[in-house]
């Protein structure tokens, strides 16, 4: 046991606590662990909640693109009710509502995705004992990495964030046109219609790039290709995991391997 499962033994209270017994039958002399119920209930209990976390996040995730969706439509009412005397801050107001609900969903999904995470340690460091290592080894196809969804959905809600902050810039604009006095000649270029297309096409092309780039983190774990015998100790069948190549290694190599991770610290 290292010292850091030691840890968490001590501070779960999950510590093994083995009592010698003797078998009424036999006579035999063996040994009897008083935690072991508790840790596989522990360990049952984290895969539910992990289970639950997970529809949580995106129950929450829904939750905040209804909201958005619904401030983008109230603007897009107020910009077309021409016939309505509606007073020229009301979309700067929504747009900044809009940002606001952006952020919102960012934290959310950050603060569910902590849980969730929380739950897998636990599953990483009670899975052994049990299971095996399932939860902490991947499949990868020949496609290599994919991507991480939940990952690819919190850089999605920058991206709202920064169409909020320039959906306010405009509304702002258009309410309070006297802002550009005196400027006209220096920022003509800037409100010209040409170069506002080229800016949104520049963004649009560094967000899905952005997007694209954010695949599943397997930092510090290892590969085990399938074309090769894995290293083990000393000939037995345990794997020795140092002489195992890093996952960056074989992620474009177009073949499948298996991803050996140690609980994330």
């Amino acid at each position: 046991m290292t010292k850091f499962e030691k840890n968490y033994s001590l501070v779960t209270e999950l510590l093994p606590q083995r009592i010698g017994i003797q078998d009424s039958a036999t006579g035999d002399y063996g040994e009897h662990d008083l935690n072991r119920d508790q840790r596989r209930a522990a360990l049952n209990r984290a895969h539910e909640i992990r289970k639950f976390e997970i529809e949580l996040y995106w129950k929450r995730a829904t939750y905040f693109w209804v909201l958005q969706a619904a401030v983008f439509a109230a603007i897009s009412f107020v910009w077309k009710a021409k016939e309505l005397e509606i007073s020229p801050v009301i979309p700067a107001a929504f747009a900044a509502l809009g940002l606001v609900t952006s952020v919102a969903g960012v934290l959310s999904a950050k603060g569910s995705k902590f849980w969730q995470e929380n739950w897998e340690h636990h599953i990483d460091m009670l899975e052994d004992e049990f299971e095996g290592r399932p939860h902490k080894t991947a499949y990868v196809g020949k496609d290599g990495l994919a991507w991480s969804v939940s990952g690819v959905n919190e850089r999605l809600g920058y991206c709202f964030g920064a169409f909020w902050v320039a959906l306010i810039f405009a509304a702002v604009d258009k309410a309070n046109p006297w802002l550009k006095w005196g400027f006209s000649d220096c920022l003509a270029w800037v409100t010209s219609v040409g170069f506002q297309t080229l800016v949104v096409l520049a963004v649009m092309f560094i967000g899905i790039v952005w997007l694209t780039i954010r695949r599943t983190d397997f930092e510090h774990a290892k590969a085990v290709p399938y074309d090769s015998a894995a290293p083990t100790i000393g000939g037995s069948d345990i794997i020795e995991p140092e002489n195992l190549p890093e996952v960056g290694e074989l992620a474009t190599s177009g073949k499948p391997f298996l991803i050996r991770r140690e609980p994330k610290i």
